[in-house]
């Protein structure tokens, strides 16, 4: 299990930053989502073991927070959100700093750090001082630093905010490059939908300190809205009916044997079938919505009882 949350609560004075955490999250690249102040960097920092919870139990990799954290570290990559440089230094010595600092002997570290800064796009610009570089390429030599010593998993916080969009779109190049090929996983932490809808399988939506969503992409989009489009053959009245007099929201098409319904709360699609069975209607064609990531996001976050 990549990250594991049971009870997590993390408290500073009065404020909970964290309120009862609890998710499973496996994925090559997973996004953790939420307006700002919900409580994201929080839940990283408690990954890395920076921070330890209050209460509840966490594991990253396998391995607990508490109790294993410098073990945790070995294993992670982290680029904070900020420049965060080291004046003085070029990209190259950055990121080989990095990589000695993570136990690499230097030699392998300056070879890894010509490895990284290639991978990142930073090739003719690795002898550079850092005070020299652009957002984006501050941001770009952050990832090299948080990929130099080989991580199992890799922590990106905010990483394409204050970008120019060539420089934006390469980043996203590059997390997608990660999650499709043989490096770490991913766990971008985002308030924005767009990097998340392009680079991620998985997601994480937090609010107000707590989750409301953990899963596939997939899931999240089509279970949320609980809205399908089906067809009847004959007229879907006597079904429209059925399904409106028990909580459905139900809209008519263009054809009178076609219903978009969204089913209320907790409802499954077998109450459709039921409808059909009861007032029959006989259903040809029944398909789930797919609510685009804005919709399901909003979805999410809504009033909970």
């Amino acid at each position: 299990m990549l990250l594991a949350f049971q009870g997590v609560r993390k408290v500073f004075g009065s404020f909970a930053a964290l309120d009862d955490v609890t998710a499973r999250v496996e994925g090559r690249a997973i996004g953790l989502l939420g307006p700002n102040g919900a409580g994201k960097t929080t839940l990283m920092k408690i990954c890395l073991g920076l921070l330890a919870p209050d209460a509840g139990d966490a594991t990253v990799l396998g391995l607990d927070v508490r109790t294993q954290a410098k073990a945790i570290r070995m294993r992670l990559g982290y680029a904070a959100e900020g420049a965060g440089r080291i004046p003085g230094l070029s990209g190259l010595e950055s990121v080989a700093y990095a990589g000695e600092l993570c136990g690499l002997r230097r030699a392998d570290a300056l070879r890894r750090a010509h490895e990284m800064l290639d991978l990142v796009g930073l090739d003719e610009s690795r002898h550079r001082g850092v005070e020299t570089y652009s957002t984006g390429m501050h941001q770009r030599v952050k990832v090299a630093m948080a990929l130099v010593h080989d991580p199992a998993l890799v922590l990106l916080d905010e990483p394409t905010t204050g970008l120019d969009p060539e420089s934006r779109d390469a980043l996203l190049d590059l997390i997608v490059q990660l999650r499709d090929g043989g490096g770490p996983a991913v766990l971008l932490s985002t308030h924005l939908l767009h990097d998340v809808e392009r680079t991620c399988d998985a997601c994480v939506i937090m609010q107000s300190g707590r989750v409301r969503f953990a899963g596939p992409l997939a899931d999240l989009q089509v279970m949320r809205l609980q809205t399908f489009d089906l067809r009847t053959r004959g007229p879907a009245a006597p079904l429209a009916a059925w399904l409106g007099a028990r909580g459905c929201g139900v809209a008519t098409g263009r054809r009178d044997d076609a219903l978009t319904v969204r089913l209320p709360e907790n409802a499954e699609a077998g109450l459709i079938w039921a409808g059909a069975a009861a007032s029959g209607c006989a259903l040809w064609h029944l398909e789930a919505q797919s609510a685009s990531l804005e919709e399901a996001f909003l979805e999410a976050i809504g009033p909970k009882p």
